[in-house]
């Protein structure tokens, strides 16, 4: 259905720069890279400006194994004034830069999303997870903390802030993070893996 609206709009505006960037999308979820990547820089060429567009074209590049090539099309999205959202660009760049194991320029991104967004949860839990790794306790749990209480925790946020207590010793918080799991989400895979023993 979505790859006949686009066609429509083509045919009405070959130019129209947002069609390009739906059939892009549309071609990512059916699997066919190429295809993708062709509406992408078609979309790019009539609208090299367009956030949308290159947040789009930088999260394709990431997910496609070209996570260098896909900066700066995040940088390029997270600088323009008009973009609502560039928190979300930060935020897929640290994704794609802790890929590369360049941890120390992915906190950087994920700190850049948070000042932002303090609460946006897809820089938060990457963020935590890379301060637990890199031995910043005290800075992994006041994240987790901060986020566990502004938001409806996931069974994900309540994980992740229960490995970090257990990092640090604090038998008392483990357990206490550990039955809000077993109690809100005994499905979860987390709790599965408390289950099982297996923490990260």
């Amino acid at each position: 259905v979505a790859l006949e609206e686009v066609r429509l709009a083509l045919e009405a505006d070959p130019n129209y720069a947002p069609a390009h960037n739906v059939s892009a999308l549309v071609q990512m979820e059916l699997k066919d890279p190429q295809g993708a990547e062709r509406s992408f820089r078609r979309a790019m060429e009539l609208a090299p400006n367009d956030p949308d567009v290159n947040h789009n074209f930088g999260w394709f590049l990431c997910q496609n194994g070209r996570e260098g090539d896909s900066l700066r099309y995040f940088m390029a999205a997270a600088g323009n004034p008009l973009y609502p959202t560039p928190a979300k660009s930060y935020a897929t760049a640290g994704v794609c830069l802790a890929r590369l194991k360049r941890d120390a320029e992915a906190i950087a991104n994920y700190e850049r999303a948070l000042a932002l967004d303090p609460n946006y949860a897809p820089a938060a839990l990457p963020l935590a997870r890379l301060y637990m790794q890199r031995g910043a306790l005290d800075q992994a749990r006041t994240l987790m903390t901060r986020m566990n209480n502004t938001l409806q925790p996931s069974a994900e946020s309540l994980w992740v802030a229960l490995n970090i207590e257990r990092r640090r010793g604090d038998a008392q918080a483990e357990e206490s993070l550990a039955a809000q799991l077993r109690r809100r989400f005994p499905d979860a895979r987390e709790t599965q893996a408390l289950q099982r023993g297996q923490f990260e």
